[in-house]
């Protein structure tokens, strides 16, 4: 994969994420993170499908950078990490994956509606994981500061 076609398919999913970001009503302020990490997003996809030629883990990896970022970004931006990370996956659904699915169903061709659609299946469920995964540490993390900070002002106003 040369650079060139990584520029453009960084520039390409950098528009439709903010056109996603758009028709979602995200904050103006938003657009240009939102761009960046749909475009990182996408990006990383296509290098880790390069090497592995994996679908599901590229895909993975991908929501799951996507979602980090998301949830730096919250907190920088003072915006619910939803605003960043909905419009930044976007790109990563395999929405040809479901149209081939139902295509083949249409016409009859049961095997490759059933081969097409579990391929379709795993890569949007390992999107969900790589989502899920990065919002449950964070969501952990911050449960485990609040508790600490908490027994840290137990313990002061017992010293006091």
């Amino acid at each position: 994969m040369s650079i060139t076609n990584l520029l453009i398919n960084f520039f390409f999913s950098f528009l439709a994420t903010v056109g996603f970001s758009i028709f979602f009503n995200s904050p103006i302020k938003s657009l240009m993170p939102v761009g960046i990490i749909g475009g990182i997003g996408w990006t990383t996809y296509i290098i880790l499908l390069d090497f592995t030629k994996s679908s599901i883990l590229s895909n993975f990896f991908a929501a799951t950078l996507i979602s980090l970022l998301s949830e730096i970004l919250a907190r920088k931006m003072k915006y619910p990490a939803i605003v960043f990370a909905i419009p930044g996956i976007l790109p990563l659904i395999p929405g040809l994956g479901l149209y081939n699915t139902m295509l083949f169903l249409v016409e009859g061709n049961y095997s490759s509606a059933l081969s097409t659609g579990s391929d379709t299946l795993f890569t949007s469920a390992s999107i969900a994981m790589g989502v899920l995964l990065i919002t449950s540490l964070v969501r952990t993390y911050h449960i485990v500061c609040s508790k600490i900070r908490n027994k840290r002002i137990q313990l002061q106003k017992l010293i006091k």
